[in-house]
Formats: C-alpha cells, structure tokens, sequence
C-alpha cells in the first residue's frame, strides 16, 4: 500500500509541476522602412530558437519566410475567419515590453503619437509600470526603424482556464440559440 501512494503522490506532483511550471517565451521583431525588410525571431527560455524568419507580401496576402527553402502563404481573405478561432494570446502574461524607434524629423510625431498610444493600451490591458519601455531616437534623414523586444510567460494552466471559458461560452452561445429555435 505504501508504494502505491508514493506512486500516486509522484504523479500527482508531476502533473502539478507540469500545469504550474512557466513557459517563457521572448520575441525580437524588426522593421526597416527604407530597406522594407521585417524580421522575426522567438525563442523559448531566450535560448532555444523557436521560429524566425522574415515577412514578405505577394498580390493577395503575405509570406512568412521561416527557412531559406520554406514559406507560409497567408492570405488576406482567410484572416477574417482566422480571428474568430479560439485565441491563445490573452492567455500569455507581459514580463516586459521594450520599444526602440529610431525616426528622422519627418515622422517624429506621428511616431511620438504612437509610442503614447501603446503605452495607454499597455496599461489598459494590466500591464505594470516598470515593464514597458519606450526608446525614440531622432536621426537626420527620411529614415524610419522600429525595433521590439517583448518577453512572456504562460503555463499550461493558464492555457486550460482560458481554453475551459472558450468552450463554454461556445456551448452558451449554441445553448441560447437552440433554445431561441425551439420556442419560435
């Protein structure tokens, strides 16, 4: 009996460990106006390299270029239906955010106008003090370079809730209308 419960313990130990144990993901992103290049990288534990790459449009959509052989068409028509799924990204928690825009004196308020904005969408969604931060550098020229750097974590538990409140507020959803159906 006593190894069975030490069996039974160990298990549910690891399960634990595996719902609460944090995942902790960083991505880099760059765009370059002039040179119109956009690049991406993501890395979990800001060691193992997860997905990078650079994006590219096409007539209808953009590509994902994630390896010198392998691209990811996606086209515009499809992102409609590609929001309404169910969405992992509200479940992911801000660690920091850091912002470096590097602009000639053509788009400094425009620019200006925008780091303000991100900042009142970073708070309004429960984002800390000390997390973000904002960099805007004035060079001569018409030049326009932005650069981000935003660390998350999530664990599987967070996943779960977030994917547990999906799927009731879809049976809701089918409930209600159902109901509606059959009363007509």
């Amino acid at each position: 009996m006593g190894r069975f419960i030490l069996y039974a313990a160990a298990v549910v130990l690891g399960i634990a460990a595996l719902l609460f144990f944090p995942i902790i993901l960083e991505t880099d992103v760059h765009y370059d106006m002039n040179r119109r290049k956009f690049g991406f990288a993501l890395y979990a534990y800001k060691a193992w390299k997860l997905v990078g790459g650079y994006v590219t449009t096409y007539r209808g959509g953009f590509a994902l270029h994630v390896s010198p052989e392998k691209a990811i068409l996606k086209p515009y028509s499809g992102m409609n239906e590609d929001r309404k799924r169910f969405s992992f990204v509200r479940a992911f928690r801000v660690i920091s955010f850091v912002l470096t825009t590097e602009t000639g004196a053509e788009y400094l308020l425009p620019v200006a106008a925008a780091h303000n904005v991100l900042r009142v969408l970073f708070f309004s969604v429960g984002g800390r003090r000390g997390k973000i931060r904002n960099n805007l550098w004035l060079t001569d020229g018409d030049e326009l370079k932005i650069s981000a750097n935003l660390v998350l974590y999530f664990n599987l538990f967070i996943l779960l809730r977030a994917f547990l409140q999906f799927l009731k507020e879809r049976f809701k959803r089918l409930w209600q209308k159902k109901t509606s159906a059959s009363t007509v």
